[in-house]
C-alpha cells in the first residue's frame, strides 16, 4: 500500500515538473521596427536538393531583402551545389575537411568567412520563412541581441508525430519556458548573430568537434558574457524536421539526445526525469490496472488522460501534431526512451551513429 501512495505522489509531482518546464514558451515576437539591416544569410548544406529550394524560395520573397544568400555546400553528392547556383546564391564549397570538424560546422565556419553582413543569420536547409519570417528574427535580433529560433514543428506523414515528445524534451531541457528562463543553449536551425559576436567567440572552429554544436555556441557566448535569447517559432518560421524517413529520424534523434542529456544541469534533468517517469507511469499502470481489472483503474484513467490533453495543448504551440499523437502518447514516448538507451549504449562503447553519410563518433 504504501508502494501505491508513493508512486502516485511521483506521479502528480510529475505534473508540477512538467509546468515548471513550460511555465511561459517564449514565441518570436511579431515584426517591430528594422532598422537598416545588414544581413547575410548563411544556410550550411549537405545533400538537401529536396529541403534548400524551398528554403531559397521563401528568401526570394521575403519582405526583407538580405544582401548576400551564402550556400556552404558541405561535400554534397546530389544536386545542393547546383540548386544554389540555380536561385543566384552565394556558393561557398570548402574542402578537405580536416579531421576533428564536425562538416556542419565546417560548412558554418567557411560561410561566415565569406559574408559581407554585420549581422549573420544561419538557417538550417529544412527551415521553412512566410514572407516576414526573416523580418521578425532580424527586428528579434535587433532588439535582443544574438538570438536563436526553434521553428514550428510542421508535421506531414505519420511517422512524425514519433517526434513529439522528444521536440518537447528539447524544448524544456533548454530551460527556455522556465518561470526563470536559464537557455541552456542555442537551437541550431535558426542563429542571428552580428559578425563581430560571432567572431569574437571564435566562430564555429571553436566548436568545430561538437555533435550539437548549439549548445557548445551557448557555452562560449556566456564565457564572453554576451548575452542570447531563445524562442520557439510558429507558422512564419517552421521546419519539417526529418522529411526523409524514419531512418533519418532515428539517427537524428540517436545523433543529439544522450550527448544533449549529458550536458543538462542537474535540476533540469531531475524535472524532465520526473516528467517522463509520470507520464510512463500513467500509461503503464492503465494497462496494468486493465488486464487486472482492478478498481483503480478509474484512476489511472483521468490522469492518463489528463497527460494526453497536457500533450496535446504543449503540442500545438510547438509544433502541427495530430491530437491522435498526444491521445496514444505512448508510441511516442516509446520512442523517446528507446532512442534514449540506444544512444547511451553507443556513447558508453563509443559506436558511431550515421548521420548524412558519415560516421560521427558519439561525445561522452
Amino acid at each position: 500500500m504504501i508502494g501505491f501512495w508513493v508512486e502516485l505522489i511521483l506521479l502528480i509531482i510529475g505534473y508540477g515538473a512538467c509546468a515548471l518546464l513550460f511555465w511561459r514558451i517564449p514565441r518570436l515576437p511579431r515584426v517591430g521596427v528594422v532598422e537598416n539591416p545588414s544581413v547575410s544569410v548563411v544556410i550550411p548544406a549537405r545533400n538537401e536538393e529536396k529541403t534548400l529550394p524551398l528554403l531559397l524560395k521563401d528568401l526570394s520573397a521575403q519582405t526583407l531583402n538580405p544582401i548576400e544568400i551564402i550556400v556552404a555546400d558541405d561535400g554534397s553528392e546530389d544536386s545542393t551545389a547546383q540548386i544554389a547556383r540555380e536561385f543566384g546564391a552565394t556558393l561557398v564549397s570548402p574542402q578537405d575537411k580536416p579531421d576533428g570538424w564536425i562538416g556542419k560546422s565546417w560548412a558554418c565556419q567557411h560561410g561566415a568567412l565569406a559574408a559581407k553582413g554585420e549581422t549573420l543569420i544561419f538557417l538550417d536547409a529544412d527551415v521553412r520563412l512566410a514572407n516576414d519570417g526573416l523580418a521578425r528574427i532580424v527586428s528579434a535580433f535587433q532588439t535582443r541581441g544574438t538570438i536563436s529560433v526553434q521553428p514550428y514543428h510542421s508535421v506531414c506523414r505519420a511517422y512524425e508525430h514519433l517526434a513529439l515528445i522528444f521536440n518537447l524534451i528539447q524544448i524544456g531541457a533548454n530551460g527556455t519556458s522556465l518561470p526563470n528562463p536559464v537557455n541552456l543553449g542555442l537551437f541550431g536551425p535558426v542563429i542571428a548573430m552580428s559578425r563581430k559576436n560571432y567572431f569574437d567567440i571564435g566562430g564555429h572552429a571553436s566548436v568545430k568537434s561538437a555533435i550539437v554544436e548549439d549548445m557548445e555556441l551557448a557555452e562560449h557566448l556566456r564565457q564572453a558574457q554576451i548575452p542570447f535569447s531563445v524562442f520557439v517559432g510558429d507558422v512564419d518560421v517552421s521546419f519539417r524536421m526529418y522529411p526523409a524517413g524514419f531512418r533519418t529520424l532515428w539517427h537524428g534523434f540517436t545523433k543529439n539526445l544522450a550527448t544533449g542529456a549529458a550536458k543538462t544541469p542537474a535540476i533540469l534533468f531531475l524535472l524532465v526525469a520526473l516528467m517522463i517517469s509520470s507520464v510512463t507511469s500513467a500509461a503503464l499502470h492503465l494497462i496494468l490496472s486493465t488486464v487486472r481489472g482492478e478498481p483503480i483503474v478509474f484512476l489511472y484513467a483521468v490522469l492518463y488522460a489528463l497527460w494526453a490533453v497536457i500533450l496535446g495543448l504543449l503540442g500545438k504551440k510547438i509544433g502541427r501534431f495530430s491530437p491522435l499523437a498526444a491521445i496514444l502518447y505512448p508510441l511516442p514516448l516509446a520512442m523517446f526512451l528507446l532512442v534514449f538507451m540506444y544512444s547511451g549504449f553507443l556513447r558508453l562503447f563509443r559506436q558511431k551513429v550515421i548521420w548524412k553519410g558519415r560516421a560521427i563518433k558519439l561525445e561522452r
